[in-house]
């Protein structure tokens, strides 16, 4: 679903500072904001819509002191876009449209997770993830995001042109229930536009998701996806987020990718997790 009506290099770029109905102050260079002073089952619409502009255009914001329910995460996430779960994962036997995540790491190794986007091998991905603490370890555990406008604008307009067109295969992987999941990939753009900032950026996922350029040999398709992978990785486009009792961090799937950082031993993390459904990709 396009959403059109200014021309992309026309728009101006939402600044936290031109925040008016919430306190928003930035977290790193260009990703990241922290939303304090407001409890977000009393926002209003006005502020729902502030924070979504403010969540698109910096990837992920941080919502400290939250209490929050499960009822009033769903309440709240039904705000921002229509409710959606991923398929193949757990649902919490009381509230359907929650994921609890319950992370540890027993052996010396950590396990695989890798930077990644959320469900990208639906046709209609999420837009934003929400997370609220249940259960967080003493130490380690963290949530890293890396802001994907900036990697695709890192690119020469070279190679920005040469992604211009081209669809990446997803399908699902690593999931709980995989039986549940769709069998069949879908194709998205390599470069998605958003629909609230009009700005670019790159959609990829983690090698297992993520498989094939449309159109290329395997050797073409493989060096590509890997060079791109990487190249989204970079330190400079980082916000890294260490875990507060009742924090509550809201992220933008179409222009992040992020990854649980599992140095917290045998020590249990629960979170909360709900997602809304966003537009299928599109490039403009």
């Amino acid at each position: 679903m396009r959403k059109s009506g200014i021309d992309n290099a026309d728009r101006k770029r939402f600044s936290y500072k031109d925040a008016r109905s919430l306190n928003a102050e930035l977290l790193t260079g260009q990703t990241g904001v922290r939303i304090t002073g407001v409890s977000v089952s009393e926002m209003s619409d006005q502020q729902v819509t502030e924070l979504k502009t403010l969540i698109s255009e910096y990837c992920v914001a941080v919502l400290p002191s939250q209490p929050l329910l499960p009822e009033d995460q769903l309440s709240f996430v039904g705000r921002l876009d229509p409710i959606t779960f991923t398929p193949g994962e757990q649902r919490h036997p009381q509230w359907p449209n929650l994921n609890v995540v319950s992370l540890s790491s027993t052996s010396t190794l950590p396990p695989i997770n890798g930077f990644h986007t959320d469900t990208s091998f639906v046709r209609q991905p999420p837009s934003y993830t929400t997370l609220s603490p249940k259960k967080i370890s003493s130490h380690g555990g963290d949530t890293v995001f890396v802001n994907q406008y900036m990697a695709y604008e890192a690119l020469s307009p070279v190679m920005q042109g040469m992604l211009t067109g081209l669809r990446f295969r997803h399908n699902a992987a690593q999931l709980k229930h995989l039986d549940e999941a769709p069998s069949e990939p879908v194709w998205h753009p390599a470069v998605r536009t958003h629909p609230i900032t009009g700005r670019k950026a790159i959609y990829i996922t983690q090698p297992k998701r993520c498989s094939e350029v449309e159109g290329m040999k395997p050797k073409e398709s493989k060096h590509l996806l890997e060079f791109l992978y990487a190249h989204c990785q970079h330190i400079y486009s980082m916000y890294r987020h260490r875990w507060k009792p009742d924090d509550f961090v809201i992220w933008d799937n179409r222009c992040s990718m992020h990854t649980g950082v599992f140095d917290h031993g045998d020590e249990e993390r629960v979170m909360h997790r709900v997602m809304c459904q966003g537009e299928a990709p599109y490039e403009s």
